[in-house]
């Protein structure tokens, strides 16, 4: 590519960005969906995500109590 093909895209990148950080109208938000659709990793190369979150398995509340106050619990064996 171009110079000024590469000059061009930066000129429209910073300008999506400053108006999708006002906020203040529809076409921020346009400009907000726009870029966090053009930036988003796919699922399979995001290094970020993480299976034990996304598949929502969490503590429940005994469990939280009993971590907190440093007990054995039967999934650590501590």
């Amino acid at each position: 590519m171009s110079r000024r093909s590469e000059e061009a895209k930066a000129r429209i990148a910073v300008w999506l960005g400053q108006r999708a950080s006002r906020d203040t109208g529809r076409i921020d938000r346009v400009c907000r969906a726009l870029l966090q659709r053009l930036t988003a990793l796919p699922p399979e190369t995001d290094f970020m995500r993480d299976d034990w979150i996304d598949s929502d398995r969490g503590f429940d509340a005994e469990e939280l109590d009993r971590y907190q106050r440093d007990e054995p619990s039967a999934t650590t064996g501590r």
